[in-house]
C-alpha cells in the first residue's frame, strides 16, 4: 500500500510539473522559470499523499541494534502484539544479559528501563535506520 501511494505521489509530482510548465504557470514575465511558482507548483502535490503513506511500519522496528555507549554490546528488538522485547548485553560476551519490555505504537516505543537501574518509561522513536531517545543516544540498527 505504501509503494501504491509513493508512486501516486511521484505521478503527481510529475503531472503538477508538466502541467505547470506548458501551462507557463511557473514562468515569470521574463520567460524563465520563477522559482517561486515552480515550488508552489511541485510542493502542493505533496499534499496529495496521506500521512500513513510516510509512516514507519512497527514491524520494521525489529532486527539488532548497537549501542554506541556500549561497543561491545548488542541489542535485539522483537514484536509481538504491541509490545517490544529487547535482549541486550552491555560487555558481550562476557557481560550480563538482560531483558526489557516496552510498548510499541508505530514508530514510538516506551521502554521499561527499570530493570537495568534506568527509567520506567524512556521514549524511543524509529526514524528508520535506529531507534533515537531524549539524551540524543541512537541504537543504529544493524540489520
Amino acid at each position: 500500500m505504501k509503494a501504491f501511494f509513493a508512486l501516486l505521489a511521484c505521478v503527481a509530482v510529475l503531472l503538477n510539473g508538466v502541467m505547470g510548465y506548458s501551462s507557463g504557470l511557473c514562468r515569470g514575465s521574463t520567460g524563465l522559470v520563477n522559482r517561486a511558482n515552480f515550488l508552489k507548483s511541485v510542493g502542493g502535490s505533496a499534499v496529495l499523499v496521506p500521512a500513513a503513506a510516510w509512516a514507519v511500519d512497527s514491524k520494521t522496528m525489529a532486527g539488532s541494534y548497537t549501542d554506541p555507549n556500549h561497543p561491545k554490546g548488542y541489542r535485539k528488538v522483537s514484536l509481538e502484539d504491541g509490545v517490544a522485547k529487547i535482549e541486550g548485553n552491555d560487555d558481550a560476551p562476557t557481560g550480563v544479559q538482560w531483558t526489557l519490555y516496552g510498548k510499541v505504537d508505530g514508530d514510538k516505543v516506551l521502554i521499561d528501563f527499570s530493570p537495568k537501574g534506568g527509567p520506567k518509561d524512556l521514549p524511543g522513536k524509529f526514524d528508520g535506520t535506529g531507534i533515537v531517545f531524549p539524551d540524543g543516544n541512537k541504537w543504529p540498527k544493524v540489520n
